[in-house]
């Protein structure tokens, strides 16, 4: 239920940890999804449940468990998606993300 906010500029422009459990930094960015965050940069938004933001500029995520790394103008709206920086990128796919991660087992012999 506590929120932190580390504001970036002094003037009217603040930042928002809106949802329980949210954290902000940067300047004008918005956590408004419960237990969400923005890392830093400028007018982001994580209101998914979960959700983060880690910089950029005008980002959003608002799906579940959904993260945006950074760029600009980029959208992760399903849950589970995830956007890596770009530009004017929309996730709209359940669980979808711009690269894929293919996982590595060895054997032990």
């Amino acid at each position: 239920e506590g929120t932190l906010s580390v504001n970036g500029d002094s003037g009217a422009n603040r930042n928002c940890p809106e949802g329980d459990g949210s954290v902000t930094f940067g300047h004008s960015n918005t956590a408004s999804g419960k237990w969400s965050s923005v890392l830093g940069g400028y007018k982001n938004t994580a209101s998914g449940k979960y959700a983060a933001v880690l910089g950029g500029s005008q980002n959003t995520a608002t799906g579940e468990n959904s993260s945006v790394s950074g760029g600009s103008n980029n959208v992760a709206s399903s849950d589970g998606s995830s956007v890596y920086g770009g530009e004017d990128s929309l996730k709209k796919e359940l669980e979808s993300t711009i690269v894929s991660v293919i996982p590595f087992t060895q054997d032990a012999g």
